[in-house]
């Protein structure tokens, strides 16, 4: 279906979680003294597509991390979030890629993100980790800048 066409029906898709799994979640102490102010993060996620299910994944891996010049890898937490999504062949392009329209897009980021995020927060209680939380992010900026912007291929 075209875009066009999409867009002046107007789709209306419902969602909701299907399941969430910590995948691996690492934690190594560091022998070296730690300015916790030095803490930062870095955030990847990659989408993924199941027609035959009829549901989009999110998965996250957040790093922790020290120092800003050859950081030192402290932890990290590796998530995917699944939801189920109705009329999910409705986001097929005429090219079989999958279209998710923006609002969807950046709620189901936000909700991984934040689900990560308190998983982080859970799993690193009592080391170094948890005295630096992972800072909110704005779910439309990594939209912006994410694959979830375009056609994601379906393998």
């Amino acid at each position: 279906m075209s875009e066009e066409k999409k867009n002046s029906k107007g789709l209306s898709i419902n969602f909701g979680l299907k399941s969430f799994d910590i995948l691996k979640y690492d934690y190594e102490e560091s022998g070296e003294k730690i300015d916790t102010r030095k803490i930062g993060y870095q955030i990847q996620f990659r989408p993924d597509a199941d027609l035959n299910e009829g549901t989009i994944s999110i998965e996250f891996k957040i790093i922790g991390q020290a120092g800003e010049e050859d950081p030192i890898e402290l932890g990290s937490i590796h998530t995917l979030t699944t939801y189920h999504i109705s009329s999910i062949d409705e986001l097929l392009t005429d090219d079989g890629n999958l279209l998710i329209p923006k609002g969807l897009a950046i709620s189901l980021l936000s909700i991984a993100l934040s689900t990560t995020r308190g998983a982080l927060i859970a799993k690193s209680e009592g080391n170094i980790l948890s005295k630096e939380i992972l800072p909110l992010a704005d779910p439309k900026e990594m939209y912006e800048a994410s694959p979830l912007k375009g056609e994601i291929e379906i393998k």
